[in-house]
């Protein structure tokens, strides 16, 4: 008897000393432009590390040499979510406007962004077909472009510009629906092999040239890499072999506006581009971005 009273006492202590985290919620996102919950500076690892119950983000750089014997310098997060919706796209003043453009930081303070990058210049190009959280903003694609599509289970999908996307419906991909597409280019990855066809990439883009690149990885369900190059640059194909050397079990990578609209903020710091002066960082017109979607008790 007195056993079992003890017992008794025990397991409520347990269950009294658990509402943190039997409490806590892990919250679905709306599918709109509100963004994410407020990341926890309690959940930051020093400036490596970011992990609540909802989002766990590992920060590394690297400093890889290539085979002319150059140095160039990789920024790179990996990040793993609980749920699809944490993964989502916002724009400056919104995906019906033109040219309105804005600091990152701006924009990645406002959706409460852990992890924000610049996105695909939506408005830069007329080919360019335009969904952004779960809406059509601009129907029409022109031919010559890789595409890639995010579905509601978070998962990438490139079309290739040999499939014509142009032709195909974008809003549902394998009977899932189309969350974000994303029209710059071009694909580094898909399926875990490596794309050799550079005939896609956008005229600016300058594959064949060294440039700072941004790139948008899945590595499996609910997880993700954003890469970025800085200073040397890299080409197209110098950045697809240096994605697969950061993470070989890359399923697909997908390129998006370079030059010095690569930019990526972890936390709201800027990881990549630091030495430049305010005057010299360029406004964007939208981003990419990991959030959180925990609630606690």
């Amino acid at each position: 008897m007195r056993i079992t009273r003890i017992l008794a006492v025990l397991l409520s202590a347990l269950l009294c000393a658990a509402p943190l985290s039997a409490c806590a919620e892990v919250l679905k996102l709306p599918m709109d432009f509100s963004g994410g919950t407020k990341p926890l500076r309690s959940y930051e690892i020093g400036l490596m590390e970011y992990e609540d119950p909802s989002i766990h983000v590992t920060r590394r750089s690297e400093h890889p040499i290539l085979p002319d014997g150059k140095e160039t310098r990789l920024y790179a997060l990996r990040v793993q979510i609980a749920d699809p919706s944490q993964l989502r796209t916002t724009s400056m003043q919104g995906f019906d406007k033109i040219g309105r453009v804005g600091r990152i930081e701006v924009m990645a303070n406002r959706v409460n962004a852990v992890v924000a990058i610049g996105g695909d210049y939506y408005c830069g190009d007329a080919k360019r077909f335009v969904l952004r959280q779960g809406t059509v903003y601009k129907e029409s694609m022109g031919a010559g472009l890789d595409l890639l599509l995010i579905d509601e289970d978070g998962d990438f999908h490139i079309i290739l510009a040999e499939e014509h996307p142009e032709d195909m419906d974008k809003t549902v991909i394998d009977g899932k629906k189309v969350v974000n597409a994303l029209c710059f280019g071009p694909a580094l990855i898909k399926d875990g092999k490596k794309n050799e066809n550079l005939a896609s990439a956008p005229t600016h883009c300058n594959p064949e040239e060294q440039h700072e690149r941004m790139v948008l990885c899945q590595i499996g369900p609910l997880d993700y890499m954003v890469v970025a190059c800085a200073h040397r640059g890299l080409t197209i194909s110098e950045m697809a072999d240096m994605i697969l050397y950061l993470e070989p079990g890359v399923q697909q990578a997908y390129n998006l506006d370079g030059g010095i609209s690569t930019q990526m903020l972890f936390l709201g710091r800027r990881i990549n581009n630091t030495g430049l002066k305010e005057e010299d960082i360029r406004k964007l017109v939208d981003i990419v971005y990991f959030a959180s979607a925990y609630k606690p008790d």
